[in-house]
């Protein structure tokens, strides 16, 4: 900094504030400065003008007090003189470098020595210079410059390291979020994977279970593929998650299993009419959902799928069978299901179908089950979905000629030699029927 560039400025010095330095007290009028200097007076008249303005001064009157001093006190400015700044053997300069790297270094020069002081401010080893005998203005405007010089400088570095501390924290959170994602593909991947395999399931499930009726009585296979086609239809509605409708369906496809033990007789009378039959074969029929319960549990863990099935034939007034229980002890997949069968069960010419339905509301069946079926698109044209597939036009790959295979590949052999009784005895627990009847007869007072 050239002497004429200090000494045009007239106007008053701004001499920023600091936090009190290590070993001072709160009191702290100003910047810390450090005086060095050999001449005694030299030191005293510094002293007087610095503190004069607000700074607040140590002296030292020779390099080594100076540097004990650098190393226990946090200084803004280091005002020494040239010659000391210069001598080899005392390092002063170097050595306060070192030790306050953002200390202010100005050096106190002889007009001799103009030309050495400028070269160093030059080189950046020192800030500035004031010459001797020095004008206040020029050494106030010089100290102060130096002091908010230092001020920028610790806060600098201050920003600095907390920039860096942000880039290594942004660094550490760029690769927790690269983990996250990649564990989060993983999941994603895996779930594909397991729902690509459930689905494969459910359509395996459907494909056996047709076959397997298909092998007892192709009606039998026709009246179940008519019930798959109107679940699919209600399972594509908004009110059913993925699982919910993976349940429907597979409840669907396994609830007239337990008829596959009926006698030939006796399962040509229900597909025929079942409002119709005997107190007999009406009391063996109302076993098949306590039949397909047990099959269902054997053919799928899910216990919710095997409580769909058991009381697929339950009805909403509580009329129905096989425990004769009502309203919402009903589960609602199974309410939901119990409108489809009736359509299965009960078939009406197309649209008086739709008639029937909203008289049994409430009856036989749940108002809110039989308002989701209304709300399947183009119901009211659709009339293939009220016509059941004739037994001879079961569609590709279901002939129900084909043979039904077990897990380990072999030929799976339907065991007719159980008659429908042992059948329900094996399979089913015994119902009390005059128990069940009472509650109908409550039910109906």
């Amino acid at each position: 900094m050239s002497t004429q560039a200090q000494l045009a400025s007239r106007d008053p010095i701004a001499i920023p504030k600091e936090p009190p330095a290590r070993g001072q007290s709160e009191n702290r009028a100003g910047p810390l400065v450090l005086v060095v200097n050999t001449e005694a007076v030299t030191l005293e008249a510094l002293q007087l003008t610095l503190e004069f303005e607000g700074f607040t001064v140590h002296q030292a009157p020779a390099p080594a007090p100076a540097l004990a001093l650098l190393e226990r006190e946090d200084f803004a400015v280091v005002l020494a003189d040239h010659e000391l700044l210069m001598r080899d053997q005392s390092d002063l300069l170097s050595r306060a470098a070192i030790r306050q790297p953002y200390a202010s270094i100005v050096a106190l020069s002889s007009v001799f020595a103009v030309n050495q002081a400028m070269a160093q401010v030059s080189a950046g080893r020192i800030f500035g210079f004031v010459t001797k005998p020095w004008l206040r203005e020029e050494l106030i405007a010089t100290i102060a410059a130096g002091a908010a010089t230092a001020h920028t400088r610790k806060e600098n570095a201050g920003l600095q390291q907390e920039l860096r501390d942000l880039n290594h924290h942004a660094a550490q959170l760029q690769l927790r979020i690269e983990g996250l994602d990649a564990e989060l593909s993983a999941k994603l991947q895996t779930l594909q994977t397991q729902g690509q395999l459930r689905q494969r399931g459910l359509d395996d499930a459907q494909h056996f279970c047709h076959h397997l009726l298909a092998s007892r009585h192709p009606a039998l296979a026709a009246r179940s593929q008519h019930l798959l086609a109107i679940v699919h239809k209600i399972t594509r509605l908004d009110g059913f998650n993925p699982e919910s409708a993976r349940r429907l369906v597979l409840a669907a496809a396994v609830c007239d299993l337990g008829m596959i033990g009926f006698e030939p007789a006796l399962l040509e009378r229900v597909l025929g009419n079942s409002s119709a039959l005997s107190d007999a074969d009406a009391e063996t029929y109302e076993t098949h959902p306590i039949l397909s319960h047990n099959l269902a549990c054997h053919f799928d863990s899910d216990p919710v799928v095997a409580e769909i099935v058991r009381n697929h034939h339950e009805h909403f007034d509580g009329s129905g069978f096989p425990a004769g229980i009502k309203g919402d002890a009903i589960p609602w997949l199974a309410r939901c299901l119990a409108v489809a069968v009736y359509l299965v069960e009960k078939p009406v010419p197309h649209p008086a179908a739709l008639e029937h339905l909203l008289a049994q509301a409430g009856r036989a069946l749940d108002p809110a089950a039989v308002n989701l079926f209304f709300r399947i698109p183009n119901l009211v044209g659709d009339a293939a979905l009220f016509r059941a597939p004739q037994p001879g036009r079961l569609g590709i790959g279901q002939s129900p000629v084909a043979p039904v295979f077990s897990l380990e590949g072999g030929a799976f052999n339907l065991d007719t030699s159980l008659t429908t009784q042992d059948l329900v005895k094996k399979l089913a627990p015994p119902i009390d029927r005059s128990a069940q009847l009472g509650q109908r007869l409550q039910t109906l007072g």
